[in-house]
Order: C-alpha cells, then sequence, then structure tokens
C-alpha cells in the first residue's frame, strides 16, 4: 500500500487500512442484514461468546479510523527516511 508520499507504508499505516476495511465491511453488512431481519454482525458472530474481545476491537477499528483521518507521522510515511 503507498502513502500520501508516494512511498510504501509503514506496518502501523498497513494494519490501521486493514481494520478500517473489516469495520467498513461489517458496518455494511450490519445494514443489509437489518433489511432483511438477521444479525449479519460478522465480528460478534465470531467473537460473541468473549464481549471484551469483541469490544477491544470495535476500539481498534475506531483508533484505526482516527489514524487513517489525521494520517501516519511516522518517518517511513512521510517520506522522510533515504
Amino acid at each position: 500500500m503507498m502513502c500520501e508520499s508516494g512511498k510504501q507504508c509503514c506496518k502501523g499505516h498497513w494494519l490501521a487500512w486493514v481494520l478500517v476495511v473489516i469495520g467498513g465491511l461489517n458496518w455494511g453488512l450490519i445494514g443489509l442484514g437489518g433489511f432483511f431481519g438477521s444479525n449479519w454482525n460478522v465480528v460478534g458472530l465470531i467473537l460473541g461468546s468473549w464481549p471484551m474481545v469483541e469490544w477491544a476491537v470495535y476500539v481498534l477499528v475506531g483508533l484505526a479510523t482516527i489514524l487513517m483521518l489525521v494520517g501516519c507521522k511516522c518517518a517511513t510515511c512521510s517520506g522522510d527516511i533515504k
């Protein structure tokens, strides 16, 4: 994955991107499931028996979204590494 600087992104930025995609797909499935009268919360279905782990995933997705909105300021993503 490429950063705004046109260089390769750091692992944290890449992980944040993956978590945002997972969160977006999960919310899309929750919405579609609502139209069909079903529970399509994949994170809840997989981790529902461990509610604290499920909540941790939601917190991580939220933090990843903030990182994606603010942008990663590390040397790798900003292009400061030569």
